[in-house]
């Protein structure tokens, strides 16, 4: 008797700390890596035979670091698909006055016994080791654009311009394009998307 109790607490405890890892295994799931067309939202337009206008407004939570590298990248992709090889970002006034968003340091929410925090001075009750960790957020999104003036070969091109060729080689992978700028995992169309969602 004793043995059959001794083995059905076994046996549910077993479940228990089974069940407890299967969620935890499940809520701590990495997230499906972004395509670069996820990334924000991208504009390139010509504004004469070898000059464009590249603009990335990002996905939030993103650095104004990042930022910057995915536009070069964008510009690098523009450069290849019209036919040419270097590029030079132009000292437009418009590239000058860009800055970094605006952020803001913001703490967590008050204490859900306001305004005594019962929870966290009485020893019955585990203190939140997270609270009141500040965080830094952007207040604005983050936009990045460049002007670029292309050439087709080094000899007509400025000593200090970027290789397109060479930008998208050892930058491209990190963000899913290709080394002739082709997206690598495109973005699925968003009436293919729906319908996938309408049919599960």
């Amino acid at each position: 008797m004793l043995l059959q109790e001794f083995a059905m607490k076994s046996l549910s405890a077993t479940i228990l700390i089974a069940a407890t890892l299967a969620f935890t295994g499940c809520a701590s799931l990495p997230q499906k890596p972004r395509t670069f067309d996820q990334l924000g939202q991208f504009a390139s337009y010509p504004l004469n035979a070898q000059s464009f206008r590249i603009s990335f407004k990002a996905a939030p939570n993103m650095s104004y670091g990042v930022a910057e590298e995915i536009t070069l990248l964008k510009a690098a992709q523009t450069t290849v698909q019209n036919g040419f090889r270097y590029f030079k970002v132009l000292n437009d006034p418009s590239n000058l006055s860009q800055k970094p968003p605006r952020q803001a340091v913001v703490y967590s929410s008050p204490n859900f016994y306001y305004p005594y925090g019962y929870h966290r001075r009485n020893p019955a009750f585990w203190p939140d080791p997270f609270y009141d960790t500040p965080q830094v957020v952007n207040i604005d999104p983050v936009e990045v654009s460049y002007t670029i003036s292309c050439f087709k070969n080094q000899q007509t091109a400025p000593s200090d311009a970027f290789d397109a060729t060479l930008i998208l080689r050892s930058l491209g992978h990190k963000y899913g394009l290709g080394p002739n700028g082709e997206v690598l995992i495109p973005q699925p169309p968003a009436h293919k998307a729906a319908n996938s969602k309408n049919t599960s």
